[in-house]
Parts: structure tokens; sequence; C-alpha cells
């Protein structure tokens, strides 16, 4: 049986012992432990964090102030991770399809200097031929793709068009975790533009 009749009880009191926002991991423990049948949540941990530290949930001998700074500070690391994880995730992405470009799409093969390939538009990742001769600009993105990276993949592919004789024998492909539902509207009434979606599959290797 909890000594706590709600979740909320559990968290206001934790804050009181910890005199700070405690932890995920300590908070999820103590909610699963207490409340087994909770469908305990990260946003919900997120939404009592946000509602103490704004002070709408009262915590006596709780700092809100102090609270904030150090939120910030947390938030900052945070976001620095994320930044970090993407681009990890990025250079994964470019070494994966620049040795199996043709999992993207069958026949596909790398033009010379085809990764990385410098234009007056910017860096292609990868750009390739395909099994009728077209050129095709291949656009990376770690995560969900925005309206920027359907901006941008249009973008190399007009730089490109613009050198070529046959600037319609250019097509583009947005590879992407995700897509924002303009991103697919928008693709849907441009034929030389396809959106291939990836998933993750981890290896594992035993270390010690």
């Amino acid at each position: 049986m909890s000594d706590y009749s709600t979740i909320k009880e559990l968290v206001i009191e934790t804050c009181m012992e910890e005199g700070t926002f405690p932890s995920y991991e300590k908070l999820t423990s103590l909610v699963l432990k207490n409340f087994p049948t909770s469908k305990w949540q990260k946003t919900h941990y997120s939404w009592y964090k946000s509602k103490i530290k704004q002070g709408e949930i009262s915590v006596p001998g709780f700092d809100s102030e102090v609270e904030n700074s150090n939120s910030n500070a947390e938030t900052e690391s945070e976001v620095q991770e994320t930044i970090e994880v993407s681009l990890s995730l990025e250079r994964d992405l470019y070494s994966y399809f620049a040795m199996r470009v043709d999992e993207i799409e069958t026949g596909l093969v790398l033009m010379e200097d085809g990764v990385e390939y410098q234009t007056d538009a910017g860096r292609i990742d990868l750009l390739a031929k395909d099994e009728a001769n077209y050129t095709v600009v291949i656009e990376l993105k770690a995560g969900k793709a925005k309206d920027n990276a359907l901006g941008q993949l249009l973008g190399y592919m007009g730089c490109i068009g613009a050198k070529s004789e046959k600037s319609t024998n250019v097509r583009g492909v947005l590879v992407a975790s995700d897509f924002e539902p303009r991103v697919i509207y928008a693709a849907k009434g441009l034929p030389s533009i396809k959106l291939i979606k990836y998933r993750i599959s981890f290896e594992l290797q035993e270390i010690t």
C-alpha cells in the first residue's frame, strides 16, 4: 500500500526532502514503487517540474528562483548533448550510405567525389547516378526533416541543374527519420523529389 494518496503528494514530499527537483530516474522509480499501475511517462515528469519551478504547485521551503537558474543550466547542457548526438548520427549516416548508397535506391552509384560534393550552393551530402543516368542529389538528415531541409535539397538540385546540359535530368532524395507534414505535402507536388524514411537498428557487441 502506498504511503501517498496521490502522485502529486509524492512529488511534493520528494522535493521537500531533496531540497531540489529530483532526477527523472529517481522520481520515476519512486512513482513506480508507490503506484505500480501508473502510466507514468517523461511528459508527466516534465509537467510537474515545470509547474513547481513556476510556483503553480507550492512546495514548502522550495526556492523557485534557484531552481529556475539550475534549470537553465540543465537545459543548456541538454541542448548541447542533443546537438552532439545529432552531429554524431549525421556522421554515421554519411559513413553508412556512402558505402551502401544502393540501399537508398536500387541501382544508385556514387559519382566521383560524390561524398560531401562541393557546389556554389553548399555541400551536397551524396551525389549519385541512377540506372537511367539521372543525377541524384541526396540530402541526409538525422531526425525529422523540416521545411529548410527540402529548400536546401532544391537549392542543390538547381545548382547541379544549372551546370548540366539537361537540367531536367536531376532528381533529389531526402533521407530522414521522419518528415514534417508540410514537407510531405510539398514533395507530393514535386515529381523530381523522393522522401525516404530510415529506421535505426542497433548492433550489439559484447565488450566485457
